[in-house]
């Protein structure tokens, strides 16, 4: 598809991660995009985990219902950019693997915010965005970074904050 960028976004799938993917799209209004949230997933080395290991099973058990809220939101609100947007795993931190994997899934841009100190959930993640940070000069795809801003209000929690709050005009469809 033409005229569209592919970008990877690191998330730990908070919604608080989410707001790197708003900062990005509210400053890209012009482009069109195919996004790919990803965590970094070890798998371990024992060969029941590799041969038992799918993505759909852990994606699962990763993403909450506040976390797809927040992405069907998100793809209400900028459905004209908004080409595809799911959730992938990246199971090694390998500068290999992660070259072939953004080649592969020809990745055109690596968003990583500025400021977010990511929390994963399961012991098996791990933050995906110090290791993008890390190997960016070895990888093909642009790094683009975007400032995050936490607002947290006491009282309200972070997906109210985050959509009920703003002035948009949306709909769920």
């Amino acid at each position: 598809m033409a005229n569209v960028a592919r970008v990877l976004v690191p998330t730990d799938f908070s919604v608080d991660s989410l707001r790197t993917v708003l900062d990005y799209l509210e400053n890209h209004l012009d482009q069109r995009v195919e996004i790919v949230l990803a965590c970094g997933y070890d798998i371990g080395d024992s060969i029941t985990g590799i041969l038992g290991f799918t993505k759909e099973d852990h994606l699962v058990k990763l993403e909450n219902d506040d976390f797809i809220k927040g992405c069907e939101m998100i793809k209400s609100r900028f459905k004209r950019n908004i080409v595809e947007l799911y959730a992938d795993l990246l199971i090694s931190k390998n500068v290999r693997y992660l070259r072939n994997y953004l080649k592969g899934n020809r990745i055109t841009h690596l968003v990583l915010p500025k400021s977010f100190s990511f929390s994963c959930v399961e012991r098996s993640a791990f933050n995906l965005d110090r290791v993008l940070r890390e190997h960016a000069d070895a990888l093909s795809a642009k790094v683009v970074s975007v400032g995050v801003q936490i607002g947290h209000t006491q009282g309200i929690d972070t997906l109210d904050s985050m959509f009920f709050r703003k002035d948009w005009r949306m709909s769920y469809e």
